[in-house]
């Protein structure tokens, strides 16, 4: 081969490669426009979850009558005690589990979430019984709502409708304080349909004989919780005259010793007013009769 032939081949090659180094600055530069649009794909996707989520956390507040907070964390919640099945406390555990959805919705958006917790908090029997409908993909696991009204078709043995309002009138003070009979009242009111005028002519009747006495002397009032307030007012004041008594009573019982130990020193002595026809009041019978606010000389 000539030399001319020789330059022709080499330009050539040279051109060749000079075409190979635009091809591959050219598949570079689109690997990396591939590349900038799936992380611009991916992080679309991600806002599309975001608002997949928000809307789904949307229907479950609206299920629940509230607006959903976008921005800012959601307030802490503890979770409930566990349950064990008890008939009488089923209802205020499933109460509780509301609250936490309420107070965390974007942490409890769907409705398999809000079961799953539910089952999570649950021992003994009820565990077994949850369990056991989950892995069976029973329907009502479906939603909370009927997640719900199984377990209380299943557990709760609580006092509702009628059956309350049958021990609301049985129900008395019985040597509890105010405080805690108002409280027994007040549970068993909630879930029967009365009347204010009902609910206080009921509280007033089983109320301890002595704070029944006291509360005729006030005004009664017309509304159930003033008259609650009343009650209250009124064992308080028993409360604090039985402690006068009570200090009073112990000054003059100490005021007596120190005379009979006199007396017993001085056999002359005429014997002390605090008897009737010469015959001496023992210890108990003073006390008794200063508790009950009787005469010392003729009871």
């Amino acid at each position: 081969m000539d030399s001319a032939g020789a330059d022709q081949v080499r330009n050539a090659v040279s051109q060749q490669g000079i075409l190979l180094g635009q091809h591959s600055s050219q598949l570079t530069a689109t690997s990396r426009e591939v590349e900038c649009l799936t992380a611009q794909v991916a992080e679309l996707n991600l806002q599309i979850q975001g608002l997949q989520q928000e809307a789904l956390a949307s229907r479950s507040a609206a299920a629940y009558g509230r607006s959903l907070p976008h921005a800012g964390p959601e307030p802490h919640a503890n979770s409930p005690p566990p349950y064990d099945g008890d008939p009488n406390s089923c209802r205020a555990f499933l109460s509780q589990c509301s609250l936490v959805f309420a107070l965390q919705p974007r942490r409890y958006v769907t409705e398999e979430s809000q079961v799953a917790f539910v089952i999570t908090l649950l021992k003994g029997k009820a565990r077994d019984w949850a369990t056991a409908v989950w892995n069976a993909r029973a329907p009502f696991c479906a939603t909370f709502e009927d997640f719900r009204a199984e377990m209380i078709k299943l557990f709760d043995r609580s006092a509702q409708g009628d059956e309350a309002a049958s021990q609301l009138v049985r129900l008395s003070q019985a040597g509890r304080s105010v405080t805690e009979y108002s409280i027994q009242f007040r549970t068993l009111a909630a879930t029967c349909d009365w009347n204010e005028a009902a609910l206080c002519a009921r509280f007033r009747e089983g109320l301890a004989d002595n704070i029944q006495d006291e509360i005729v002397t006030h005004e009664l009032p017309h509304d159930f919780d003033t008259l609650v307030e009343l009650a209250l007012r009124v064992e308080g004041h028993l409360q604090r005259r039985r402690q006068r008594w009570t200090a009073r009573s112990s000054w003059v019982l100490g005021e007596g010793a120190s005379s009979a130990a006199s007396t017993s020193s001085s056999p002359s002595a005429d014997p002390e007013p605090m008897q009737v026809g010469r015959v001496r009041l023992t210890p108990k019978e003073k006390q008794d009769r200063l508790t009950q606010g009787l005469c010392l000389y003729c009871g």
